[in-house]
């Protein structure tokens, strides 16, 4: 096995999830799953819109994804 191949399966041992970034350049937000305990979870990703500069507030929310009402 390669250097690379030992770097990539680490990695992938360690991975949670994916995300997309989506909703155009004006509110981009990003949409995806993680992967915990064997639990899949659909997840959003906001910027908190909310923060006031020089705080110690998060950067970004993460929110459990709800189905689309019809």
């Amino acid at each position: 096995m390669t250097e690379n191949s030992n770097k990539d399966s680490e990695w992938s041992k360690r991975e949670l999830g994916a995300l997309w970034r989506k909703g155009g350049n004006e509110n981009p937000f990003y949409s995806g799953s993680v992967t915990i305990d064997g639990q899949r979870h659909e997840i959003v990703i906001f910027k908190n819109k909310f923060k006031e500069n020089g705080s110690n507030q998060p950067d970004l929310r993460i929110y459990k994804s709800q189905e689309l009402q019809k």
